[in-house]
């Protein structure tokens, strides 16, 4: 019962949260939607010691369709020690569009400083959060442009391929889009399910759901600005992203899903060290359930640690 009036008042909360933000939205406009250089997305792509990888989801965003001078690419490393940056290096000097990296000594898992160092390195005003280890359709980004509303927070998700499958993704199978057609049943009845969940929490402005997977997350700059982005406080595995989901529940906004239009597709490889045996045995839990979270965390954009960001040659 404790629960339930828990879940009720944080509902009636994002209702009146919601009002606030139309509210807002209605008095100062819409958010921008391209930078002074015409730029309207930034790709935040966040990675640590898989190259080769990392070199496949590079591949699969040169592909990118209909979306020619509206993209920025951001490498968000966490302090990889090994030929990462010769990758992002490469493959700056061939894209056609702008390319960074930026970086910090690693001490232990930190993706929501990667994606803060990320954010303030780009100038888009639409922000796209993906990892290293997934490949995007070609025309991924293009839909989430399409899909962008103010107001509104774009979650995806991935599709998970098996370990043998994934052995199979080489950059041929990249270019040519053939690892589509290489998902599960299972896995595509999974993503339809969260699909139609997504749109039945939204409904009822549910405080906790959807979570966020930032694999495949699309959100205004503003709105992330808005909540200090991610709490930096989230170190080691896990629940950085649901922090922010519902930072920004409660800041009126709302969650949409994606998944009926695109995912990206993820590539197998050994878990993180510190990655829990379940979700409620991991380190970050306690935090993520802490009585008071304030809409802005106080480090995040700003408070948050300084990272290295490294220019990299933007090809003609």
């Amino acid at each position: 019962m404790q629960e339930f009036a828990r879940h009720l008042r944080g509902t009636i909360e994002n209702f009146r949260a919601a009002r606030a933000y139309r509210r807002r939205l209605a008095e100062q406009g819409p958010p921008p939607t391209a930078d002074a250089e015409g730029r309207e997305i930034a790709l935040l792509v966040s990675t640590y010691q898989r190259p080769e990888h990392l070199r496949r989801c590079l591949a699969s965003i040169a592909g990118q369709e209909g979306v020619r001078g509206k993209m920025e690419v951001v490498v968000t490393d966490d302090g990889s020690q090994d030929e990462t940056h010769l990758i992002v290096r490469q493959f700056a000097a061939r894209a056609r569009f702008r390319v960074q990296w930026t970086t910090h000594p690693h001490e232990t898992f930190q993706l929501a400083r990667c994606r803060n160092e990320g954010v303030r390195a780009s100038t888009a005003p639409y922000l796209l959060f993906l990892d290293g280890d997934c490949v995007l359709p070609p025309d991924h980004v293009a839909r989430h442009l399409a899909f962008r509303r103010p107001g509104v927070v774009v979650a995806g998700d991935c599709c998970r391929l098996d370990e043998q499958i994934s052995s199979s993704m080489t950059l041929d199978v990249v270019c040519d889009g053939a690892y589509m057609e290489w998902a599960s049943d299972a896995e595509r009845r999974r993503l339809a399910d969260r699909h139609r969940r997504v749109g039945l929490y939204d409904w009822f402005r549910h405080p906790t759901k959807p979570m966020l997977v930032g694999n495949n997350v699309g959100v205004w700059r503003a709105d992330y600005e808005l909540v200090n982005g991610y709490d930096e406080n989230f170190e080691g595995w896990g629940c950085e992203d649901d922090d922010l989901g519902y930072r920004l529940r409660a800041a009126g906004l709302r969650i949409a899903s994606i998944l009926h239009l695109t995912c990206t597709y993820h590539i197998w490889h050994p878990t993180d060290v510190t990655f829990p045996r379940t979700w409620r045995e991991g380190a970050n839990v306690s935090y993520l359930k802490r009585e008071e979270r304030p809409i802005r965390c106080s480090k995040g954009l700003i408070g948050g640690q300084l990272g290295s960001p490294l220019p990299m040659r933007r090809a003609a």
